[in-house]
């Protein structure tokens, strides 16, 4: 799953920055005596709340009226000596408990989170149509070695194309277009590099197999793939793979079978295509690139941070949606493409589905936000929208599933179906993990996923000589529990005031 096309917007605090005018001395005033509509009393602490109005009445925790006192220059030493606190959290603490929360009578701002159903559609349609040209990939590979080749180009990929993804919407975000623009001019040109460096490692090793040079461009196109669709260029994107569908479909319903020379020719122009629009849909000038690639793309290091955290969860993602094939490899067996490709047939299918589930419930978390005076309600609120989509989305998933193990039965029905349930699972666990991303809790995500993977990889080294049905209700088992430990995971972040802010 992609990362978000827009920054959080909860993690941009904006309106912190008030003005401080000096409290009205009021002398002895008694705490009973009220004025104005607010019938807000004359005492010192009900005057600073007055001050900073708008911050006490839309603050949803006393922290942020913390950060907003100390942005406005209020010391421990004035909260102690003029409001008789010990520090700045106690005084904002006694604010937060004074003055009741109430929405915004303001203007609705611009929902950040709000995209058309159909644009979420085109993209799962985008992330799941390179997965039919990968089947036919396989397919058409002979050797244990040449599919090793191409899963690890695909994982490091992957991960490449995450964390790219992050840090151009990063800098699109900030409005630094030309600086996006060069960064991926960069990342172009290093993919197409590395991807020659493949494919010559494999003409020097003594046979320039065909494993070398689809791995090769692998890495070419998924940066590629990435770069048009940070730019908003799915359409042209979808309009490139055609071809390339279309031969997979061919290939994998047996309607007609093409020599491997032709049909590999056709996913290299495929390829070849996606890199060439890829750097023409980027706008700036290309002599700015060396000048923003010696300034860093003007990204600090925290955008480099989190940039390596996308990437390495990038790698986990694919090494766990990878795990029926590296079963079949590891076996020394036919790669058996079709059915594989048929397992993962409910993730790939559902994933526009689940983006557009996930920035649906950050829309509707940021309105409750703003329409709720009380946290605790909109803890009850928000707890009841990601149970709807969870339910939704899990709905979608066994749907599909079903669908899958009833219209194509295999010869080895169970270990099909515990797969199919597997991979069913997985989408249902990446749908609260892209959750949390989104949220900008990405070391959670990050540590739950890679956890996953290191405790599969265990587990599939310990049963090793266990039966194919065996091993996959172990990958079954391993997906069921970090299902168990994202979704609480998820559901304390999300139903968290705090974070939408």
């Amino acid at each position: 799953m992609s990362a978000p096309t827009v920054l959080d917007a909860g993690a941009l605090i904006t309106g912190l920055a008030w003005s401080v005018r000096p409290p009205r001395m009021v002398g002895d005033a008694p705490a009973d005596i009220y004025s104005g509509d607010e019938k807000r009393s004359l005492a010192r602490l009900a005057q600073l709340t007055r001050t900073h109005n708008e911050l006490c009445t839309q603050a949803v925790d006393p922290f942020e009226i913390t950060a907003g006192l100390e942005a406005a220059g209020v010391s421990d030493r004035q909260a102690r000596t003029m409001y008789g606190a010990a520090s700045v959290f106690e005084l904002a603490e006694a604010m937060y408990g004074l003055v009741p929360r109430r929405p915004s009578t303001a203007v609705a701002p611009v929902d950040p989170w709000h995209r058309p159903l159909s644009r979420h559609l085109l993209r799962g349609l985008l992330y799941g149509l390179p997965g039919l040209l990968y089947a036919v990939a396989l397919i058409m590979l002979q050797t244990g070695f040449d599919a090793v080749l191409l899963l690890g180009t695909t994982i490091v990929a992957t991960g490449l194309g995450q964390g790219l993804s992050v840090l151009g919407h990063v800098l699109i975000g900030r409005g630094h277009r030309p600086a996006a623009s060069a960064m991926f001019r960069t990342a172009l040109a290093f993919g197409g590099l590395l991807g020659v460096l493949i494919i010559v490692g494999g003409w020097l090793s003594g046979s320039l197999s065909p494993a070398a040079v689809l791995a090769g461009f692998q890495i070419a196109y998924l940066l590629a793939a990435t770069v048009l669709m940070v730019v908003d260029a799915g359409l042209i994107l979808l309009a490139v793979l055609t071809p390339g569908v279309l031969l997979a479909i061919m290939e994998l319903s047996g309607a007609t079978v093409l020599p491997r020379e032709v049909a590999l020719g056709v996913l290299a122009l495929c390829v070849a295509a996606a890199v060439v629009t890829a750097w023409s849909q980027l706008s700036a000038k290309p002599r700015g690139t060396m000048k923003h690639l010696r300034e860093g793309f003007g990204l600090a290091s925290f955008d480099y941070t989190m940039g390596s955290h996308y990437f390495v969860y990038g790698l986990a993602t694919a090494g766990l949606v990878s795990f029926a094939v590296v079963d079949v490899l590891g076996r020394r067996g036919d790669t058996a493409a079709g059915p594989i490709a048929l397992m993962m047939l409910p993730l790939v299918g559902s994933l526009g589905v689940a983006e557009w589930l996930v920035y649906r419930l950050r829309s509707r978390a940021v309105t409750v936000l703003r329409q709720t005076t009380s946290v605790s309600r909109f803890r009850v609120l928000a707890r009841s929208e990601l149970l709807r989509a969870v339910l939704a989305y899990g709905a979608i998933l066994t749907s599909l599933s079903f669908a899958v193990i009833i219209v194509f039965p295999q010869q080895s029905a169970r270990l099909f179906v515990l797969s199919t349930a597997a991979y069913g699972v997985l989408g249902l666990a990446f749908f609260c993990a892209t959750l949390l991303l989104s949220l900008g809790r990405h070391p959670l995500a990050l540590g739950l996923s890679v956890t996953a993977l290191v405790v599969d990889s265990l587990l599939r080294w310990v049963f090793e000589s266990a039966s194919p049905e065996a091993l996959a209700a172990v990958h079954l088992s391993v997906f069921v529990g970090l299902l168990v430990v994202v979704l609480p995971a998820a559901a304390s972040q999300y139903t968290s005031a705090g974070a939408h802010r």
